[in-house]
């Protein structure tokens, strides 16, 4: 039998030393890597190479690329790409599969972050709240409530039930799917006034160590973002 060995190129190697050092915690999610020069000195190779490894991780999810701002950790492991893509719009799961995922994880959350989160993360959660009521377009609302959900899924203190919630998308997220993301937002209906009263619930229980508290106004806030989404969608809601 011919033994055939698979030899890694030198920016495959690259590209799994910053795999771990992201999944380790030096690079945490939203945070902007190094530039190029600097991860070539500190690892030792050239400019090219960690060029080709930041572009195969881009690739695959693990990073995103913006001009003008840099390169960004957008997960911490392969988990949240590879969902993304498999409930993408080619996903056999119906969106009321991926709605009802996204609510467990969200119960879930909300529940094991009431009973783990630090002080610092409280504090974190309740100053996301500001953004949510500052924005005034939609799809500002939507950046600041995903980023109101990736701190309270990070507080749950378990990384795969945060890894499985960024693959499946924050809950406002889903609106921008169907709807204009332009969609002014200023003037506060009472529609948008409930859901961002429920996660204000949410908080407070969070803050005041009630898992269970959390967990129900976890539900009650998603109920009211899934009723919210249908009415900007023109459908029927009982």
């Amino acid at each position: 039998m011919v033994r055939i060995e698979s030899r890694q190129t030198l920016s495959e190697r690259v590209a799994g030393q910053l795999r771990t050092r992201i999944s380790e915690g030096e690079f945490p999610v939203g945070s902007l890597l190094p530039s190029e020069n600097a991860l070539a000195e500190d690892m030792g190779v050239s400019r090219n190479c960690v060029r080709e490894a930041l572009r195969a991780l881009v690739h695959s999810g693990l990073l995103g690329a913006r001009a003008g701002y840099g390169t960004f950790v957008v997960s911490t492991s392969d988990v949240a790409p590879t969902l993304a893509r498999h409930v993408g719009e080619h996903s056999p799961e119906t969106p009321e599969d991926v709605a009802e995922v996204r609510a467990i994880l969200e119960r879930e959350g909300a529940r094991l972050a009431a009973d783990r989160a630090t002080g610092e993360q409280v504090a974190q959660l309740q100053a996301a709240l500001a953004p949510r009521q500052e924005a005034t377009s939609l799809s500002e609302y939507a950046r600041a409530d995903i980023e109101f959900h990736r701190l309270l899924m990070e507080a749950s203190g378990n990384s795969l039930l945060a890894e499985l919630y960024r693959g499946i998308r924050g809950n406002e997220q889903a609106l921008l799917d169907f709807v204009d993301p332009a969609v002014d937002v200023a003037d506060r209906d009472s529609r948008l006034v409930e859901i961002d009263d429920g996660h204000r619930a949410v908080v407070a229980a969070v803050a005041a160590h009630d898992p269970q508290g959390a967990a129900e106004a976890a539900d009650r806030t998603v109920a009211l973002v899934r009723r919210y989404a249908a009415q900007l969608r023109g459908e029927e809601v009982e």
